[in-house]
């Protein structure tokens, strides 16, 4: 950490924060901070900030009876005699100071920061397995999971709050991490998670019209996006997606090295299919007048787009390509996302985790190009009201569908009402009538417990699902197990 910024062995708010004015003292130097007042302990410094859901600077008083020190708000409050300090920004402001309150560890990773509607997560798990395979330490923080160098499952956390982002920093600093590959939604750049940490490579997967619930307006989505920007270091580089033009506008804000990657446009990284079907496909990774083929688990067009921007991000830390592609085939898949259920059937079975309804457009795509079939979709009622809270989720699936299957989370209640009950026994019928070239798309919760996303298991199974994924996990086991098959042949 910067010197100017210590002082007994906390940190001066008056070095630390711009534009900051103090109220009864000329300055506040902090250990610990905290944004609950119910998280206060004696010594804090409680930064009073306004969300979707409560004002801060409302709950000064019970901070300052749990022991606070000091207050940091955006506008005069009642401090009875405990020093005010006054930003222009509070949730700017407990960000820095949280990560200033850990040593600032980012400083001592090389920080990966990936962000974009969707293909975060895999695009990070791609992206740390190609550093993993040139011999670096690489830790990933996602909304998968942590995993510090010395971890073998990731860990879950929640990187929206700055305090938890800034630990797991230093977390995997600690460990003996070199490089650190982040996971940057939008909800942790509305809250500034990044602020005061310099991001080596940024890579944008894509902006499409998504989050306005979250952020009011689409248009207001791509703005607090493009705070990522803000974090990356005036040398470092840009990782973009060269299809989509709202990420191309974007990057035109940068001045430093960029790389694109796209599917269609001309770009600096892009990839040829070889060979593409339900069982998988082969690509070759094209880079200048460089070339390698990889052979892909998910069959989808948006996990080739990801593992481009893993390429491109290899390629800045220069990685030759067939390393690369190495490391892309070592990652397999990523739990929860278009990930394989096989237990002898006939048809293609994946579970799906899409966090947008953009997300799952494009995987839905994706299957129907290569069904023969019929393209079948099982989705949690909480999942496709999240997705499409217009209650239209059956009729916009129509478009790739030719069947659609809302399932009630209370299916396999023991007190299951006429509803769940005629949804287990349709459930029942379409994977009964499930047949070679059929594709069945599961939609649930994401694996449960995480499993490490590069290894799916000494027994190569799949990782363990949970829901509407376990259900469907277990039919499949249940009718095509080899004892069942051992019966009818006898």
């Amino acid at each position: 950490m910067d010197a100017k910024w210590m002082q007994g062995g906390g940190v001066s708010l008056a070095a630390l924060l711009p534009g900051c004015r103090f109220v009864g003292c000329d300055d506040v130097v902090a250990v610990r901070c905290a944004a609950e007042a119910e998280a206060c302990r004696p010594g804090d410094v409680f930064v009073a900030r306004s969300t979707d859901v409560s004002d801060g600077h409302e709950d000064v008083a019970r901070a300052i009876a749990r022991g606070a020190a000091a207050i940091v708000a955006e506008r005069m409050v009642p401090a009875q005699g405990v020093p005010l300090c006054l930003v222009p920004d509070s949730a700017w402001a407990l960000a820095r100071l949280a990560h200033a309150c850990e040593g600032d560890p980012a400083r001592a990773l090389e920080i990966v920061a990936i962000t974009g509607t969707s293909g975060k997560t895999t695009t990070a798990w791609l992206t740390a397995s190609v550093l993993a395979e040139a011999g670096l330490r690489v830790g990933v923080l996602s909304d998968l999971g942590c995993l510090d160098a010395d971890g073998t499952h990731p860990e879950p956390a929640d990187l929206g709050r700055p305090d938890i982002l800034a630990r797991w920093l230093r977390r995997l600093a600690a460990s003996g991490c070199t490089h650190a590959v982040v996971e940057v939604s939008s909800r942790m750049l509305a809250g500034h998670a990044l602020a005061g940490v310099d991001c080596g490579t940024v890579v944008v997967t894509s902006l499409a019209a998504a989050h306005a619930d979250a952020h009011g307006t689409s248009a207001a989505y791509r703005a607090i996006t493009g705070r990522i920007l803000d974090g990356l270091a005036p040398d470092g580089c840009l990782v973009v997606n060269a299809d989509d033009p709202r990420v191309r506008r974007l990057a035109r804000r940068h001045r430093g090295p960029a790389l694109t990657a796209a599917l269609s446009a001309r770009a600096d990284v892009s990839a040829l299919p070889v060979e593409r079907s339900l069982h998988g496909q082969t690509v070759l990774l094209t880079a200048g007048v460089h070339a390698a083929a990889v052979t892909l688990g998910p069959p989808t067009a948006s996990f080739v787009r990801d593992a481009l921007f893993a390429t491109a991000v290899g390629l800045w830390f220069r990685v030759p390509l067939e390393r690369i592609g190495r490391g892309i085939e070592a990652a397999g898949h990523v739990p929860g996302r278009v990930e394989r259920i096989d237990r002898g059937q006939h048809a293609a079975v994946f579970v799906d985790q899409a966090t947008t309804g953009h997300a799952l457009a494009a995987t839905l795509a994706s299957l129907r190009r290569l069904t023969s079939g019929r393209l079948l979709l099982i989705a949690e009622e909480e999942a496709a009201t999240r997705l499409d809270p217009t209650l239209r989720f059956t009729a916009r699936a129509s478009r790739w569908c030719n069947d659609t299957l809302v399932v009630p989370a209370t299916v396999l209640a023991e007190d299951a009402d006429a509803k769940a009950v005629a949804a287990y026994a349709r459930l029942d019928r379409m994977l009964s009538r499930a047949r070679a070239g059929d594709c069945v798309l599961v939609l649930g919760r994401p694996p449960a417990g995480g499993g490490d996303p590069a290894d799916p298991g000494d027994d190569g199974e799949p990782a363990a699902v949970g829901g509407l994924a376990a259900l469907v996990d277990g039919w499949l086991r249940a009718a095509h197990s080899p004892t069942r098959g051992r019966r009818r042949a006898a």
